[in-house]
């Protein structure tokens, strides 16, 4: 059997540009990830400042305040979704990188091998921690929010009572 090698030199140069994409999503993911693992502690910091009674802010500030965990839940399902999204590119690319090493037929095949391993190790391992940080930031907004929620019918029930 005649080996094409203007074929096989091509089939090379796929693999090598499979990779670099799937290196190139992998960066870009955790890039997004960590910007929004940031926005997300910023947030949950702004409203730690209203549990702090040596600070005052005005009603203005209170009501944005209030607000953010909605607004974090709502960073919170967009930061799952990109998340979704770029292990769903990195899996692709690693699917075609795994058909192309196929192709060229050497004794040592990375992405075959990585594959194994992982196997062994726990498919999923990265992917089921980050979307379980998400779950957490998710958790806490919902409990900030449960919180305001309380408040406010606590001081309504106090104003009417009064009034």
């Amino acid at each position: 059997m005649k080996i094409d090698l203007e074929e096989l030199e091509n089939t090379r140069i796929k693999y090598s540009s499979v990779l670099n994409l799937k290196n190139s999503e992998g960066e870009i993911q955790w890039n997004r990830y960590s910007a929004m693992l940031v926005v997300n502690t910023i947030f949950i910091g702004f409203i730690g400042f209203t549990y702090n009674k040596d600070f005052s802010f005005p009603w203005f500030f209170k009501i944005i305040f209030w607000l953010i965990p909605v607004l974090g839940l709502l960073l919170c399902h967009l930061w799952h979704k990109m998340t979704e999204r770029g292990f769903m590119w990195s899996e692709f690319w690693m699917i075609k990188a795994n058909k192309i090493e196929g192709q060229i037929n050497g004794k040592i095949n990375p992405i075959k091998e990585g594959e194994e391993l992982r196997n062994i190790l726990g498919k999923g391992v990265t992917k089921n921690a980050s979307f379980m940080i998400i779950g957490i930031f998710a958790f806490i907004y919902i409990l900030m929010f449960i919180n305001n929620i309380i408040s406010l019918f606590l001081i309504t029930n106090i104003f009417s009572h009064y009034y």
